[in-house]
């Protein structure tokens, strides 16, 4: 049921995000880690460039504020990671 593999066990990083700026780090480490431009990235999600280097930048609007309000105020921890996806399949 629960496979082995001989792989080399990389250590995959983690964050308790307590605020926007936390989310915008991992999102702009796992962007660079994978060499990703925000052009690129932009484009795959069909976002634009603008909304990439405000998304990094950790700038809040009102529902991602209200979101980290409502997490704090019942006592929700995230967590979040990144890493190699592929060692997964």
């Amino acid at each position: 049921m629960w496979g082995y593999s001989h792989r080399e066990v990389r250590a995959v990083p983690t964050l308790n995000a307590r605020k926007l700026p936390d989310v915008a780090a991992v999102i702009r480490a796992a962007r660079e880690d994978a060499g990703l431009r925000q052009e690129e990235l932009a484009e795959r999600l069909a976002f634009s460039r603008d909304y990439m280097i405000e998304l990094e930048s950790g700038k809040g609007n009102l529902y991602t504020t209200r979101l980290f309000r409502t997490l704090h105020e019942l006592g929700i921890k995230m967590t979040l990671t990144y890493g190699d996806h592929s060692a997964e399949s």
